[in-house]
Formats: structure tokens, sequence, C-alpha cells
């Protein structure tokens, strides 16, 4: 694996109406493809939840969005994670760019994601993967993640650090 540094940087309003825009997309083609919504519903199930979780968009307490750069600068992905319940972090959407993947770049960022908690006290992350998405699920395995429940679309993973 190459050696590289990722950092988190904190998500400007202008970044956050695009990626609100995309992550309501992106879900809504997830919710298809898991069986969870069809079509015609999908992106208002997508909007609905979305809204919900982020009343506040970026400023909604508890709610951390950044864009994960790494060390020549570039902006790679997107991670936003959520700490409601206080004693676990949950990934909410964590996204690598296309051109950016295999590259340990997802590793990294989940990685730093840790330490990040770790300085807010929480000792456990968790996240739901949809169980199409084989590639993040051998990510997460490998690092340590373990099944927690499953149901006929998705996986509730978590992991304590």
């Amino acid at each position: 694996m190459k050696e590289f540094k990722v950092e988190f940087r904190r998500i400007s309003d202008e970044e956050f109406d695009k990626f609100s825009k995309w992550s309501m997309s992106l879900y809504s083609q997830n919710l298809i493809k898991s069986g969870r919504c069809n079509e015609e519903n999908a992106l208002d199930c997508a909007k609905k939840d979305f809204n919900e979780i982020l009343p506040r968009g970026k400023d909604t307490a508890n709610n951390y969005i950044y864009i994960i750069v790494n060390s020549e600068n570039e902006e790679i992905g997107v991670i936003w994670y959520d700490i409601s319940s206080g004693k676990e972090a949950f990934i909410c959407d964590f996204y690598i760019l296309e051109k950016f993947r295999k590259q340990g770049y997802g590793e990294q960022s989940l990685f730093c994601l840790e330490n990040e908690v770790k300085e807010k006290k929480v000792n456990r992350i968790g996240l739901n993967v949809f169980k199409y998405n084989s590639a993040a699920i051998s990510l997460y395995n490998r690092l340590g993640y373990k099944i927690n429940f499953e149901d006929s679309g998705s996986m509730y993973m978590v992991k304590d650090i």
C-alpha cells in the first residue's frame, strides 16, 4: 500500500448543497437496488430520510460532514457521521471517488475516523451497508467490523475501537 495521509475538512455551505443533492440521489438509487423502494417513490423516501436526520442541514447537532482530502490536497471523497447516542458514532455516508478507489484511501479514511471519534470519547462505530455492496463489505470486514444484525437488503455492522 502507498504511504499517504488523509485529512478531514469541514464541508462548506456550497459543498453541502451539492453533497445533499448527490447524497439523496445516490441513496434513492441504493433504495431501489436493495428492493426497499420502487423507482416512483425512492427519491421522496431518500429526501424524507435525509431531512429527518439533518433538520438543520450541515449545522445539525452531533453530525459531522467532511470532505476527505489526500496529502496533495485533492478532494477524494466525503464522510458523514453522527454521534446522537453519545456512545456510538454512526457512519451515515462514506464515499471515495471512483478514481481514488483501490488505493487505500477508504481504509485510511476509516482509521482517521476512528482517531477522531476516540477524541470525542466514543468507543464504537456503526454503519449500515447494502448487501449488494460487496466491495464495502470486504473493506469493513478487513478492518474488523462485525455484523450486528441484518435484514433482507442490508447489514448493520459495528466495530469497537
